[in-house]
């Protein structure tokens, strides 16, 4: 058969075209999306040309934009829960995850009816019950908020024991609380007063029945610090009343080696309503040595509340030294503006002053700067180096001007152009990065980091890791139960490596061993990290997940074991081919 020429010549352009039409297919890609979130910017995409995974990632990064019109990341019954709702999820929740959700929610609502996402549990159902999923705490706070167990969760809770999946340091932590509230009898002692499982439940008793045991053991962690754990937890444990009795152990607090005992110490006392003289002296001596890092604001709280003159003295002190922390306290204490704010909004322009920024802009109207000058220097700020700094801006000026445009993102520095491109690369592989945490000990947890949810910050966790930023670094907060965090410069919870990045919030839940940034507000992550020990439901969609631990029931192992201070031996990426290099 024999085709004729302008008919083989009509189905070859018909081919060019469709190739041609293939190849201008809407798309959103990975890479796409990358750009978009770091510019901040909705992308003009039609939605309705794309195939649905790239409709789905488009969806995703619209929400984490979060432009004016953009639609919400969290569902409502995760944005605003409400006990009625959650008590009905508690009674129809069937997979174990769901029902630990609702019991976490429920006792945050201080629900009575928290112990009925349990109720219906069978026995049998305990073999198959997650062992990292712990209720030895949800338990006992579900029963401090007044509710009893019933016969199915009373059952279940024996049978997840006999099961080997009860923790014994959780379960002590938990009947020492229960002990302390009178909801069970028995010693209240701690079987280890260094243990920060049992410190913490031993807090929350009333102080009365701590009072003897809890000075004696303050005494005894401050003459004997083998490390900041102990005397940090004590001191907070200590009622919010001036005492002859505290003020030696006060002093020697604030004498400690340890940087975190120091600052518990001056968070308490800033809170007191008098100070003993000699007290106070000591605070004034260690401030006026004290010109730059993590003790300045709590050492101008105390001053300002027991020292006014002196606070006022100290704080033009701190205006006057080249320190982010030190900035930033002084500003956040000021009663009233300088007289020429215009020198102050200049050292205020850069990246690594964010924290500054970040006081500064909320004081204006708490300083009762005229409107027209206050919404002039927001608007200023619109301009600023720092894209948080931006946003923050455009979240004042939105209360009282809903139309002031969006801001543009910033131009990046060369730093954040690295991180930016990094990200593109990994989210365009797909594929996990894995580093090694090791403590000092030799203790290791290994991270998975999933660029495919969060590749801005995994791209800037693996930058600041090939830096060396973390080697060395102590970790500054470990909470029971909850996170294990670290990555603070300062080894204090503040600081972080002079820049920061946005937030990469999704619906993936925050489980057992699961790894997320530390924030301050939208888009303040920098370098701190945590790693939560047990499920944490309020954190799904309010803080970036960049992956989980591997070999969860050794990792856990590790971190519920680590001491306050324990410091971090490296942070280094691992399985380099895999990441495609």
């Amino acid at each position: 058969m024999h085709l004729s020429r302008s008919f083989c010549q009509k189905s070859a352009l018909a081919a060019a075209l469709a190739l041609q039409a293939a190849a201008q297919q809407a798309s959103f890609t990975a890479a796409d999306a990358v750009r978009a979130e770091w510019n901040r910017k909705p992308p003009a995409v039609a939605a309705d040309k794309l195939p649905d995974a790239d409709r789905a990632r488009l969806e995703r990064a619209l929400k984490r934009i979060g432009a004016p019109g953009a639609p919400a990341l969290l569902p409502p019954w995760l944005d605003h829960p409400e006990a009625a709702d959650w008590e009905v999820r508690a009674r129809t929740a069937r997979t174990p995850e769901d029902r630990f959700t609702a019991l976490h929610v429920l006792n945050r609502l201080k629900s009575r009816h928290a112990l009925e996402a349990l109720e219906r549990l069978e026995p049998g159902e305990a073999a198959t019950w997650p062992a990292a999923l712990h209720l030895e705490g949800q338990v006992a706070a579900a029963r401090i908020n007044g509710c009893v167990p019933g016969p199915g969760c009373a059952a279940f809770l024996e049978a997840l024991r006999k099961a080997g999946k009860t923790d014994p340091v959780r379960a002590e932590a938990a009947r020492i609380r229960l002990v302390l509230a009178g909801l069970e009898k028995g010693d209240p002692r701690m079987p280890d007063p260094n243990s920060l499982w049992y410190l913490d439940a031993w807090n929350r008793g009333p102080w009365e029945a701590r009072a003897q045991v809890h000075t004696a053991l303050l005494k005894g962690a401050l003459a004997r610090p083998f490390s900041p754990g102990p005397a940090q937890r004590l001191i907070e444990g200590l009622p919010l009343q001036a005492s002859a009795e505290f003020a030696p152990l006060e002093l020697q607090a604030l004498g400690s080696d340890f940087l975190l005992v120091k600052l518990a110490v001056l968070e308490r006392l800033s809170k007191l309503p008098t100070v003993a003289p000699e007290v106070l002296a000591q605070v004034k001596d260690l401030a006026f040595r004290t010109y730059a890092g993590p003790l300045c604001g709590p050492c101008l709280g105390v001053l300002r509340r027991h020292a006014p003159a002196e606070a006022d003295r100290y704080g033009k002190f701190l205006l006057g030294v080249d320190d982010p922390l030190g900035l930033a306290a002084a500003i956040d204490d000021m009663p009233a503006p300088p007289a020429d704010l215009e020198p102050l909004v200049r050292r205020l322009w850069t990246l690594a002053n964010y924290d500054a920024v970040q006081v500064f802009l909320p004081a204006l109207a708490r300083w009762k700067v005229p409107e027209e000058r206050r919404l002039a220097l927001l608007k200023r700020f619109l301009d600023h180096p720092c894209w948080t700094a931006r946003l923050d801006a455009w979240n004042l000026l939105a209360r009282v001007a809903p139309a002031t445009p969006w801001p543009a993102a910033p131009k990046p520095t060369f730093t954040e152009e690295l991180i930016r491109d990094e990200a593109v690369r990994l989210a365009s592989l797909g594929r996990p990065v894995r580093l090694a945490l090791t403590f000092e000990g030799g203790a290791r947890v290994t991270l998975r980091l999933d660029p495919t949810v969060a590749p801005i910050n995994v791209a800037n966790l693996v930058f600041l890791a090939r830096k060396g930023f973390y080697d060395g670094l102590p970790v500054p907060r470990v909470v029971p139960d909850f996170v294990v965090q670290m990555g603070s410069p300062t080894g204090t919870m503040d600081g972080g490596p002079g820049y920061t990045v946005r937030c990469e919030d999704s619906l993936v839940p925050f489980g057992p061993g699961s790894v997320g940034m530390a924030l301050s507000g939208k888009d303040t992550g920098g370098s701190q990290f945590f790693i939560t020990t047990n499920a944490t439901p309020h954190l799904t969609g309010r803080y970036t997940r960049l992956g989980e631990v591997e070999d969860l029931a050794a990792a856990l192992r590790v971190l519920d074991q680590l001491d306050l201070g324990t410091r971090i031996e490296s942070l280094k990426v691992i399985d380099a081919r895999e990441e495609g290099r």
